[in-house]
């Protein structure tokens, strides 16, 4: 599978502009008396983040060159989000896509963005819990971005955003300083942001999005530095919130990619001419999906090479497992009930087929093969009365059929 990561519209790079913003390197009181206690510690945590961003594009970059590999093949071999893998369990890749970014000046901004709003979170929030903000953020932001977005991205502006999300959680509960160190700026820049990514190609918003409701949630959830809340029933049901998005958001996005994923893959299974895997994916699809026209097309598709293969190799059980199977899916549709009744006659159960061609006929009665048939497996199982009037039947709908008439000819003087 190939995936192109560039700056077409149709591709997503997850970056966005950075409008310079302003805090205080040192809070946190006002005049009307509200006041933060706050990490005054390096705030290392950012640093360090920042320092593994850049290593893994320096390290990607590197063997992307010693190995031939263009960006694309860079970003899926690193862990970037790609929903079709996602979705067959490399739930990993929502964590690593965070670290990973779309080439240098994707990282620059990005880079910028961490090193503006990083070291203003980890103060007010302590090192642990920014560590914890930027993750979830992270996360949540490739889980939107799963859930909403069908192209490859990667980049840490969802988990960004998370840090912003957390500054809004700071604003509710200290308006006044919020106001103080940053005033109006951040939600200007929060909403030129969003704006912005809606109308420019090439931007993951909802990865946005995802973070920054992630960050919001999670500073709730955590509260600011050292700052002892006694709701901690509150807080629990937040934490809990922020599971339940989680586990549905990964239902829902195997209820959504799942048939399709597995459908094509079926299908380019099966052009590879292995039916065997295209047969396990098929397995994958839930009863649901059967009921779409493009599955059932794909299912028969299949089915009827598998069956085929295994009939020219004379694996005669095995075939009638696979027409079996396939009238499993489909019990209702009568064209699989004449292929099990080719499947029998070649297994010389005469009778069974002729059950087979009989079913057919009262679904499908103007098509003179099917009387044919059922007369001669009427003739091979000592029903010689049977196999006339099937024969008649075929030649009333096509006089011409020269099969038939050879046949009720054969068989016209016996009893």
């Amino acid at each position: 599978m190939n995936h192109e990561w560039g700056r077409e519209g149709d591709i997503i790079e997850g970056e966005y502009e950075i409008i310079e913003e302003r805090y205080a390197e040192d809070v946190y009181t006002d005049p009307k008396g509200q006041f933060v206690e706050t990490d005054n510690r390096t705030p290392y945590v950012t640093y360090i983040i920042l320092g593994i961003n850049i290593v893994l594009w320096l390290l990607m970059s590197f063997i992307g060159l010693i190995m031939g590999w263009n960006q694309s093949l860079q970003l899926f071999y690193f862990g970037a989000k790609v929903n079709e893998l996602v979705v067959q369990g490399e739930y990993w890749r929502l964590f690593t896509a965070m670290f990973l970014h779309i080439g240098l000046l994707h990282l620059f901004f990005n880079s910028y963005a961490l090193y503006l709003y990083g070291p203003a979170v980890e103060k007010l929030f302590g090192k642990v819990k920014f560590l914890v903000i930027y993750i979830v953020s992270g996360l949540m932001g490739s889980l939107l971005s799963y859930l909403f977005s069908p192209n490859p991205a990667a980049g840490a502006s969802g988990a960004i955003f998370g840090l912003m999300g957390s500054l809004l959680y700071f604003r509710k509960e200290k308006r006044n300083l919020f106001q103080r160190i940053f005033g109006p700026g951040l939600l200007m820049i929060i909403g030129i942001n969003l704006m912005y990514g809606f109308i420019q190609p090439g931007i993951d918003n909802w990865g946005h999005i995802g973070g920054l409701l992630g960050g919001f949630l999670t500073g709730n959830a955590l509260g600011l530095y050292r700052v002892r809340d006694k709701e901690y029933g509150k807080k629990i049901l937040i934490w809990l919130l922020i599971l339940l998005i989680f586990t549905l958001g990964l239902g829902y996005g195997k209820f959504k990619y799942s048939k399709s994923i597995y459908l094509s893959q079926a299908y380019e299974a099966a052009q590879r001419g292995d039916i065997g895997t295209a047969k396990a994916y098929i397995e994958n699809l839930s009863s649901r999906d059967y009921k779409d026209p493009q599955v059932q097309k794909i299912i028969e598709a299949v089915y009827i090479e598998d069956i085929n293969n295994k009939l020219s190799q004379g694996q005669l059980d095995e075939a009638l497992g696979s027409v079996n199977t396939l009238i499993d899916y489909y019990p209702n549709e009568a064209n699989y009930y004449y292929y099990r009744g080719q499947v029998y006659e070649v297994l010389e159960d005469y009778e069974k087929a002729l059950e087979d061609y009989i079913y057919v006929t009262e679904t499908i009665k103007d098509v003179e093969e099917i009387w044919y048939r059922a007369g001669k497996a009427a003739y091979n199982s000592g029903n010689i009365a049977e196999s006339r009037e099937y024969m008649e039947e075929a030649l009333k709908i096509n006089p011409n059929y020269e099969d038939a008439k050879e046949f009720l000819d054969s068989i016209v003087d016996m009893v």
